[in-house]
């Protein structure tokens, strides 16, 4: 009998005690590494330890390596990690393990790669360190038990993808089976790169690897083989795809592996066959083969085809997703030299993303047979424990494609997107994050990604703009942004103590940012990249002028709307005299903005300080952080809807458009904005996008956000206090005849149904509370109370 369960390891406080004191059992063991290779040196290591149970044992295990490992007993894959971090909470995996009496093998495959690993990957040196709590402590720990180390020859690894944007999620792995199979691994005695670590009573922090226990479930790890084969082709270059390769009569016998066939390859033959996965995944490609020595197979990734023709500002042309007739596929993954061996696996060290695979076959003087095609699937287990339902099927139509972006895009680590970055930036996360309150109960990956966040403070005190990452990035727009996501988990969660102690980083920013403001009471020479939105008649997604050290109304709106929100949570969990100082800053940079950037003539805010520059990102944020008096408010709304000169929000930053509307009880403008997600679903796409066409990425998880308004603006299920303790259903259908909502709350779920009637000014509700939350539903201005813990009818006109 093998059980094999997760755990999660307290923190032990306080955590600045890290490398001084060993507080977790793991430091009793030492990092290892094979003893040929140096510091530098690029490696596939294969570590084993075999040892015998006489009894049966139940005993914990913890595990972690750098940059990447897999753990298995015998033939099962127990761990794999370790969850992405930095080298200051370096994350290791907890097991409870129970054997019955015999002989087991424990086998760590890690692989260190340097900075060609993706760049979200912090690293120190390649180690792998293992220890046992009980009586197997003593043969299983490493440094102290029994370990042997090989090295896996034949690997290589290389940047290959030909496209000019940015692409840093890591290698094409390259393996020539001949240098692999060559010889049975010649296994070593591991040697110890760190020893364990002794505790320092004069508070000497240790070098190396600060061990932080992951309070993260397993990723999903699952083999599939989905979808269909599109096109096989016949020649020595791909190129575009032509009608007789999507009407190849050899597809239905490719299609025949997916399904658990094999095909035979001639000798001399080059072979294209394109995967349709019908569907977004994340995955670790994976294929069997016999025979075929000297053949070169690949099995590349994709998220579409190109189409013919000139890039756009950000990406080449890809049309339809669904089409591939006439296209042509530029893509990475696994590149594998066959040796002639019979059941040859092979499996990439790392994942990579997209919904089309390309295996291209080139044969040399044997035949190859391909037995199996395949992947791993991989993603943290975020699944849609909400529900919503609607009279509009087209929009109830975007769901599926806002929950698979947001499963595509939660990791370890909250990312950007799969393809291109794998990197968790804070305008991005602070979506997902809301998004993902009204998908689950789960909040692991929530508060992890803010912890991680806010250790990324670096010199100028500001929170990074990305993090993890090998390379400091900095956006004092996201910094800003972060307030705002401490205060949404302060409203969606009730954790106060975990809350406050986030409150110091917001106090370390907001001192950080008094030396920016100048005599005019505004922002000037900010720091790193002042993003706000993928904007195209802005540079680099620059607000205008401010680059050039002039003041910006967006951004100095975006630092009021932080400090409101940071005021809101030291009234709730803090101290007042910050929330008083928050506010005395908040009140200063209102008179300020108001001075100098309202146009009362055009009841706009203006971008520049001249008056010549408008866009909708200035008025949601004027309008958000009620900048404007009850009057002037109703001026800006009306205009931020008839002038015609503003330049507009995109995929991102629409999310705050949104924000606005449902504040004006506009569901119709919410429902009417979804049409850009519609026309999504029509060309194909299983994820939202980046940005508007020509797309760079088309998994961009921001883009999942219509899924959160939902819940929340067309239903108007939100909080109504802190901790989640009290519910304000302020629905804003915008001409729906009827809608649902069930949205995970902390003590249950929040049930809506709603009817509208006669011309939608009659709502007929029935409202289930979780126990021990009450709740507010508000309809014209009429409030209407509803019962913790039970259903609540309410007929309101």
């Amino acid at each position: 009998m093998v059980k094999i369960t997760r755990i999660t390891v307290p923190v032990v406080e306080p955590v600045e005690d890290a490398n001084i004191i060993r507080h977790y059992a793991i430091q009793k063991a030492a990092w290892i590494w094979h003893p040929d290779l140096g510091v530098a040196d690029e490696a596939m290591l294969l570590f084993r330890n075999r040892f015998s149970v006489r009894r049966r044992q139940t005993f914990v295990l913890h595990v972690s390596g750098d940059q990447r490992y897999e753990l298995f007993l015998g033939d099962q894959c127990l761990s794999c990690g370790p969850d992405r971090g930095d080298l200051w909470h370096w994350s290791f995996a907890s097991y409870r393990i129970t054997l019955d009496p015999g002989r087991y093998t424990l086998t760590a495959k890690v692989w260190w790669i340097g900075d060609k690993a993706p760049q979200a990957q912090v690293t120190r040196r390649g180690g792998f360190i293992l220890a046992a709590e009980g009586p197997l402590a003593a043969a299983l720990d490493t440094g102290a038990g029994t370990w042997q180390v090989a090295a896996c020859p034949g690997w290589s690894y290389e940047r290959k993808y030909q496209h000019q944007n940015y692409h840093v999620v890591g290698p094409a792995f390259e393996v020539d089976g001949r240098e692999l199979h060559r010889q049975p691994p010649v296994f070593k005695k591991a040697e110890v790169v760190t020893p364990p670590l002794a505790s320092n009573g004069c508070g000497v922090v240790s070098p190396g690897w600060q061990l932080f226990p992951s309070h993260l479930p397993d990723q999903v790890r699952q083999a599939r083989s989905p979808g269909k084969i599109r096109a096989v082709a016949l020649r020595n270059e791909l190129g575009l795809l032509q009608p007789g390769d999507v009407e190849s009569p050899d597809v239905p016998r490719w299609q025949r592996v997916l399904e658990g066939g094999a095909v035979r390859v001639p000798s001399h033959t080059t072979c294209f066959v394109l995967w349709d996965l019908d569907e977004y995944y994340c995955g670790y490609e994976q294929m069997e083969v016999d025979g075929g020595r000297d053949a070169r197979v690949s099995l590349e990734w994709a998220e579409s085809l190109f189409e013919p023709g000139p890039a756009g500002r950000y990406s080449l042309p890809k049309g339809n997703r669904n089409e591939v007739l006439g296209k042509y596929f530029v893509g990475f993954g696994l590149h594998v030299t066959a040796d002639g061996g019979r059941r040859r696996s092979y499996s990439a060290p790392w994942w990579h993303s997209g919904r089309y695979l390309l295996l291209t076959v080139r044969t040399a003087a044997q035949p190859l047979t391909i037995r199996r095609l395949g992947f791993r699937e991989t993603r943290y287990p975020l699944e849609n424990r909400g529900r919503f339902r609607s009279s509009d099927p087209a929009a109830d139509a975007i769901i599926p494609l806002a929950v698979r972006g947001l499963q595509m895009c939660s990791q370890e680590t909250f990312v950007d997107c799969p393809f291109y970055e794998q990197m968790m930036y804070v305008g991005d996360t602070r979506l997902q994050m809301l998004i993902t309150n009204v998908m689950t109960g789960d909040d692991r990956l929530v508060r992890r990604g803010i912890e991680i966040l806010d250790r990324s403070r670096w010199k100028t005190g500001f929170v990074a703009e990305r993090y993890p990452s090998r390379d400091y990035q900095s956006a004092i727009t996201f910094a800003m942004i972060w307030m705002l996501m401490v205060n949404d988990y302060a409203l969606w969660r009730d954790d106060p103590a975990w809350v406050k102690a986030r409150l110091v980083g917001l106090r370390t920013q907001f001192i950080h940012f008094q030396t920016l403001v100048g005599d005019d009471g505004l922002l000037h020479g900010l720091p790193g990249w002042p993003f706000v939105d993928w904007v195209p008649e802005w540079d680099n997604g620059n607000p205008p002028e401010v680059k050039e050290g002039r003041p910006s109304s967006i951004v100095n709106l975006l630092f009021l709307y932080s400090l409101q929100k940071a005021a809101e949570l030291e009234d709730w969990y803090g101290a007042p005299e910050y929330a008083a100082l928050f506010r005395r800053a908040a009140a200063a940079t209102t008179v300020a903005v108001k001075r100098l950037f309202w146009k009362s003539e055009r009841a706009l805010i203006a971008d520049d300080a001249a008056g010549k520059r408008y866009s909708e990102h200035a008025q949601c944020l004027a309008l958000l952080t009620g900048l404007l008096s009850s009057r002037d408010e109703q001026r800006c709304f009306q205009a931020l809807l008839a002038a015609p000169d503003l330049v507009r929000t995109t995929v991102y930053f629409s999310f705050y458009l949104l924000e606005v509307f449902h504040r004006f009880g506009r569901g119709d403008l919410i429902r009417k904005k979804f049409d850009d997600w519609k026309g999504l679903v029509t060309q194909g796409f299983r994820t939202p996008v980046e940005t508007p066409e020509p797309a760079r990425s088309d998994c961009h998880a921001w883009g999942s956000h219509p899924l959160f308004h939902m819940h929340a603006s067309l239903a108007g299920v939100r909080p109504g206090a802190p901790g989640f303790r009290h519910v304000r259903i302020a629905p804003t259908p915008g001409g729906l005849e009827q809608l649902e909502s069930k949205l995970p709350h902390p003590n249950g779920f929040i049930e809506t149904r709603l009817r509208f009637e006669l011309g939608g000014t009659r709502c007929l509700a029935r409202i289930t509370l979780p126990p021990r939350v009450t709740g507010v539903m508000v309809w014209r201005g009429r409030e209407h109370p509803l019962a913790a813990g039970k259903e609540t009818v309410v007929r309101a006109e």
